[in-house]
């Protein structure tokens, strides 16, 4: 039923009564794909010239760092032409926040307080721009349909417990009930250290009537799952629509395991908390991943900041061509990437050979549940509360049963949080682990230059 009523009548009805923008973006977004490369770079850049033309104006930071550059708007004719604008980084924005990193000319009503899930080991705090909710929405339901996917479908997702918490807070409820009634949305979250072929085969068994799903989660986890479900003669009551991976690097191996298990399409889908929906495996040639133009300019550097050739690794810096409350302009991701050539699917849209540096160390229990970096970062920030405690955190794991977590106090920290810190962390890993706190001044970089969120039993020292 609501394949047919949405597109017909609920989005368009939005549109008509409620000033919605959903359905016009997600046209455009249909129109754009398919447009020459030059003329997707060039809707881009009229977007970034009018991007970097407000926050020179009207944002603090980038009126300060754009002015001793000697940059601006009028600079800009190519999206290469950022390599000439200076690089801003987490530790940039973090010391900007709030007053110098946000928007003086518009109301504080548009500001949609976000914190990252902490997955790098620092959380940072930001704005989303609450007038961008369509295009991401629209955006969102584009990416599910390269998928094989849509809205009304039952999504599964696996990825951390701090869903569940998420889940429970009474305006997401609410919004979540409206949008069931009104899209046929519907999630249901899974424990990505916990979850089972046996939980997943009695969820989707108890989905009603023949209705479809997809799973959204980590690829490491989806993985894990996949192994085990190849090894059980005893199939899926049905299997998914689709299998979209976030949060982590999507290896060669991975991929194949999930393909096989789920027997469906796996689309990686590159994303992060402050810059959200950048980059998607083409639905025509899984090898590449097509940037989202409408959403961000995405540019591949080398370590002294200058462009990256196709086929050469770099650094992933980014400018979100949405957000106008707290811009993402020339920033710097913690991530590596590989550009690619054009698309033999025809395409217009820039593409992405690889997408690299989200990290796959895990925390492995005595009974084998895995906890990734993703994971212990979200329940750290969203359950925890460790944000205003501690400026970094890292988990060691020093035995099988033993973890000892390192964090960076503020002065905000007490003993008593202290305390509750390792009990919750303790129950959150099972009760085969036990947890030493180690308060430090700082916590070292590898030799790679990345800050890891965990360090396995496995890798010892190694750096």
């Amino acid at each position: 039923m609501y394949h047919w009523l949405v597109p017909r009548l609920v989005f368009p009805a939005a549109e008509l009564l409620g000033g919605r923008r959903v359905r016009s973006e997600l046209s455009r977004l249909r129109e754009i794909q398919w447009l020459p490369a030059p003329r997707v770079e060039a809707l881009a850049v009229d977007r970034l010239r009018s991007l970097v033309a407000h926050a020179t104006a009207h944002v603090p930071y980038y009126r300060d760092l754009f002015g001793r550059a000697g940059v601006g708007a009028g600079d800009i004719r190519s999206g290469s032409d950022l390599s000439r604008f200076p690089i801003t980084t987490k530790t940039d924005l973090r010391s900007a926040f709030p007053v110098a990193s946000t928007a003086d000319d518009l109301p504080a009503q548009r500001r949609r307080p976000m914190v990252t899930s902490g997955s790098s080991g620092r959380p940072l705090e930001f704005y989303w721009d609450r007038s961008a909710a369509d295009e991401l929405l629209g955006s969102y339901l584009f990416s599910l349909e390269w998928a094989g996917a849509a809205i009304w479908q039952t999504r599964l997702v696996v990825a951390s417990p701090a869903y569940f918490y998420t889940n429970s807070v009474p305006s997401s409820r609410w919004r979540r009930r409206l949008r069931r009634v009104a899209l046929g949305e519907h999630s249901v979250s899974l424990a990505a250290n916990q979850v089972s072929v046996a939980g997943l085969r009695e969820i989707v068994a108890r989905l009603p009537g023949r209705r479809e799903y997809f799973i959204r989660g980590y690829p490491s986890a989806l993985a894990d799952l996949a192994g085990e479900l190849v090894r059980t003669p005893e199939p899926l009551p049905s299997y998914p629509r689709a299998v979209i991976a976030f949060a982590e690097n999507v290896t060669p191996p991975n991929a194949a395991i999930i393909r096989e298990a789920f027997r469906c399409r796996v689309t990686n889908y590159y994303t992060s908390w402050e810059v959200p929906q950048m980059a998607q495996t083409c639905p025509d040639n899984p090898d590449l991943l097509h940037v989202n133009s409408r959403r961000v300019v995405l540019r591949i550097v080398r370590d002294d900041g200058t462009d990256a050739k196709p086929g050469e690794p770099g650094r992933v810096v980014v400018t979100d061509l949405a957000n106008r409350v707290m811009p993402f302009i020339n920033y710097l991701v913690d991530d590596h990437a590989v550009g690619g050539a054009a698309c033999p699917c025809g395409r217009g849209l820039p593409t992405l050979a690889a997408v690299d540096g989200r990290s796959l160390e895990r925390i492995t229990t005595p009974r084998g549940d895995r906890v990734s970096g993703g994971m212990l970062g979200q329940f750290l920030v969203s359950v925890v509360g460790v944000l205003p405690y501690a400026l970094e955190y890292q988990a060691e794991q020093t035995g099988p049963g033993a973890v000892t977590l390192r964090i960076v106090p503020t002065e905000r920290y007490t003993l008593e949080f202290g305390r509750s810190l390792r009990g919750q962390v303790e129950t959150f890993l099972g009760p085969d682990m036990s947890v030493a706190l180690d308060v430090v001044s700082r916590i070292p970089v590898e030799r790679s230059g990345k800050r890891l969120i965990i360090r396995p039993l496995e890798a010892g020292h190694r750096e």
